[in-house]
């Protein structure tokens, strides 16, 4: 299971849509090869708040509700990591 989004995935928002989920974060050159591991499991359930997740027994895909909108994902990670980008873009 992966524990963290990549640098790949952290691409996909801006720095400053990014930098946004978190209180305090150093500025770097390199942010998404560097502070993409600190966009974990834990940080994003602890950013949606309301969140309900659960997972497929059929295609053993992951499921999110979060926003009133549904997020589905093969790994956790993902699901809530496409929730979180929505949440900014919105």
């Amino acid at each position: 299971m992966k524990n963290h989004i990549t640098p790949k995935q952290a691409k996909e928002a801006t720095e400053e849509q990014f930098y946004s989920f978190f209180n305090e974060i150093v500025p770097r050159k390199d942010w998404t090869n560097y502070h993409h591991r600190k966009m974990d499991i834990g940080k994003m359930i602890d950013y949606l708040d309301e969140v309900i997740i659960s997972r497929s027994v059929i295609d053993g895909m992951w499921n999110i509700v979060a926003f009133d909108k549904h997020y589905k994902g093969k790994e956790l990670t993902d699901a809530l990591w496409e929730a979180m980008k929505d949440d900014v873009e919105n």
